[in-house]
């Protein structure tokens, strides 16, 4: 992720800050822009881009910027919307009565960003299932029931299932550390599971599907014992 600057007095800033620590200007992300700018307050809930590609352009807070305090997405004052492109995806979100899953949802919120970020850069364009039912992604941020019934993380027709367990440092460290794996983070399982959906979109039934499989393995295995011949052998060794 790069870094950014204030427009307004030049700090370094990052792509997850909301308030400039030199000079107290509102930092928000204008998606239009795929750039962090700083904001003047322009009165009735409306912001003035100091960004100089913005042009001065007005813009509104997502409400779960200014009210939740888990996202940092700007919208065009003129939209409609209340929620900011990327909030938009976010179809179920953790009950925030219990008293870890607002952190939680923060988490998942800021890997999420990072994960559209990435998609934007590369020239991958995301649609909601508000405009397209059919195709569109849309996320599930879910938790294990008292039950015991598990929820697994994954994807299923453009619908990515995380279980918010996983924005539990404490917990993903413990279950990467049985599974023997390197790594394991929440913006890698956002990534993994965008992968599927792209996959669904832009190579199965095409040219691209026979080089996937050379590079990727074949997708049409049975997913169990790929599973298993994975944490039992590893990876191949090409």
């Amino acid at each position: 992720m790069k870094t950014f600057h204030c427009n307004r007095c030049s700090q370094f800033v990052f792509f997850e800050n909301v308030l400039c620590e030199r000079c107290n200007a509102l930092l928000g992300y204008v998606p239009g822009l795929t750039e962090i700018s700083a904001f003047e307050d322009a009165g009735e809930g409306q912001w003035r881009s100091l960004h100089p590609r913005a042009g001065g352009a007005l813009y509104r807070q997502c409400d779960n910027f200014a009210v939740e305090q888990v996202c940092n997405w700007m919208i065009p004052a003129a939209s409609p919307d209340t929620l900011c492109a990327a909030c938009q995806l976010t179809h179920t979100i953790p009950d925030l009565s219990e008293p870890d899953n607002r952190l939680y949802w923060f988490r998942l919120e800021t890997a999420k960003r990072r994960l559209l970020y990435t998609l934007a850069s590369l020239g991958l364009t995301v649609e909601s299932r508000q405009s397209d039912p059919d195709h569109g992604l849309a996320f599930e941020f879910l938790e294990d029931g008292g039950d015991g019934a598990r929820v697994m993380t994954g994807h299923d027709n453009g619908l990515i299932t995380l279980n918010i367990a996983e924005a539990d440092d404490a917990h993903r460290e413990r279950v990467r550390s049985a599974m023997g794996e390197p790594y394991r983070t929440l913006l890698g399982h956002f990534r993994h599971e965008s992968g599927h959906y792209f996959f669904d979109r832009l190579i199965e039934g095409t040219r691209w599907v026979e080089p996937y499989r050379e590079r990727f393995g074949d997708e049409r295995a049975d997913y169990g014992e790929a599973l298993d011949a994975y944490y039992q052998n590893g990876p191949p060794a090409d």
